[in-house]
């Protein structure tokens, strides 16, 4: 008897995680879009956020002051790359959920 309650407890387990739906190719490009976002905004943040120079990335100048080196300019750079992929993502993206609308 209680083998027989294991087994049918089992087969309806089985059954109702059978039943649930399997996510449709909108919804998971939704959440795809929506990971996508986030993420350009992620970006966009940290790229605000590095606009200060950091140790090493100021050089002298003869007059006394100071300027931004290539340093800054190479960290600028990636940062502004990490931005552009994020934006690209998030394009594509929102192209494929508006095309599966």
């Amino acid at each position: 008897m209680k083998r027989f309650l294991i087994l049918l407890v089992t087969l309806c387990a089985s059954a109702a995680i059978a039943q649930t739906p399997e996510p449709s190719a909108l919804d998971k490009a939704y959440e795809e879009a929506r990971a996508a976002q986030l993420a350009l905004q992620a970006a966009e943040a940290k790229r605000d956020q590095g606009i200060e120079s950091q140790g090493g990335e100021r050089s002298g100048s003869a007059a006394g002051a100071s300027r931004p080196n290539e340093n800054y300019y190479a960290r600028q750079g990636l940062l502004e790359q990490e931005v552009a992929q994020a934006r690209k993502r998030y394009e594509d993206a929102m192209k494929r959920w508006n095309d599966l609308k």
